[in-house]
């Protein structure tokens, strides 16, 4: 018997955490949350493939929630769902259900990947020595046509010594793999576009985009404005270079910021000035396509200006009114894809959700995100949307 003490111990073990999971989920089940979209304006239809990837919060509850048309599903689900991470975004839910044998074991970050209409391509750096080391690269390629891969690494060179590498996106034209990469090593920061020849399969060119070097006095970071939840396939990368300090109150004084342009196409980096006005929205600015798009909320609602980077103009601004109570602490979630911006805020019975059209100005769909739960819509909660994916497979 002694013998099977161990194997006897560990069962107990983890039936007592299944149970206690299951206990708990049980109590708090009585509170939980249901969310609904309620249409009061425009095409029905503008949301009938939409899924908000939510959280929610009240006291000690939190949730992650789906909200779509037909309701709000929780994604906390079962105790092996949590246990096996599986509550991934939508983007990478679709490549497990569709190339499960290719994505095994990868990471889940979009900056690792490219995909087009026929490819799926995954890039990894790792150190396997330890900090410090020199790097390998691997790059795992899936023909989506045929679903078979391929793989192949590269070794670094010597000098490619870091701390860890962070990649930031991917882009492929014309036989070329460039991946974008942060770079860290004792305090230093470095911004990388490494080109990669995919039939010769090796390193064909090291682009240092932006450095930051350890200073005595204030700090300084490279910020990034693409979006980094979903796979680019973008022309270009806008990012800031900023030196400033830390104040004793909290805030973050800026010394110096210049913001620059880089174009995969043509392996160029410009300099790119924004105008004294609309400095204090910079941090909120988005690159879309050929657009480079500045928020400004206000009471009224959204101005949204607009630069276009390859007529090199500031275009007429666009502007949209909704309702908001929101606040710093809760600023109205905005996302633009495929040319049209999505909006949701905080009103007072609910959350305002907007859909305009870029190209033309208008309003294409207006609504609220509702609480269901009569008990609980007058309490205390956030709702936080982290992003909207259409959900057309």
């Amino acid at each position: 018997m002694k013998k099977y003490w161990k194997t006897i111990f560990i069962s107990l073990i983890i039936v007592m955490t299944i149970g206690s999971y299951y206990i708990q989920q049980a109590m708090v089940s009585k509170k939980d949350v249901s969310f609904k979209i309620e249409t009061t304006n425009g095409n029905k239809g503008e949301i009938d493939n939409l899924i908000n990837h939510a959280s929610y919060q009240s006291g000690d509850i939190y949730r992650k929630l789906d909200i779509s048309k037909d309701g709000s599903t929780n994604q906390s689900g079962s105790f092996i769902r949590e246990l096996i991470g599986r509550n991934n975004p939508v983007m990478f839910q679709k490549y497990i259900q569709e190339h499960r044998n290719f994505m095994r074991g990868k990471e889940l970050n979009p900056g690792q990947y490219f995909e087009d209409e026929d490819r799926l391509i995954y890039t990894i750096f790792s150190n396997k020595e330890g900090r410090g080391d020199s790097f390998t690269l691997q790059i795992d390629i899936l023909d989506k046509n045929t679903n078979e891969s391929s793989s192949f690494e590269i070794n670094m060179p010597d000098q490619v010594r870091y701390d860890w590498i962070n990649e930031r996106d991917v882009f492929v034209e014309n036989g070329k793999i460039k991946i974008l990469a942060t770079s860290y090593l004792n305090g230093e920061e470095e911004l990388h576009i490494y080109t990669i020849g995919e039939n010769k399969k090796e390193l064909e060119h090291d682009l240092i985009l932006a450095k930051i070097e350890l200073e005595e006095k204030g700090q300084a970071g490279i910020h990034i404005f693409n979006e980094d939840n979903k796979v680019q396939n973008e022309n270009y990368i806008l990012y800031m270079v900023e030196k400033y300090k830390d104040l004793d109150d909290g805030e973050r004084e800026t010394n110096s910021s210049k913001m620059y342009l880089y174009n995969y196409l043509n392996n160029e980096v410009k300099e790119w000035t924004i105008p004294t006005e609309l400095k204090p929205y910079m941090k909120s600015m988005i690159l879309h396509g050929t657009d480079i798009f500045i928020p400004v909320h206000s009471a009224n609602g959204l101005e949204l200006n607009r630069y276009n980077i390859e007529k090199k103009q500031w275009e007429e601004h666009l502007s949209f009114k909704y309702p908001s109570i929101a606040n710093d602490e809760e600023a109205p979630f905005l996302q633009i894809t495929d040319d049209k911006l999505y909006l949701v805020s905080r009103v007072s019975d609910g959350h305002f959700f907007f859909i305009g059209d870029l190209r033309t100005g208008e309003s294409l769909y207006e609504g609220k995100i509702i609480n269901e739960n009569k008990e609980n819509r007058d309490a205390d909660y956030s709702l936080m949307i982290e992003q909207i994916y259409n959900n057309i497979h």
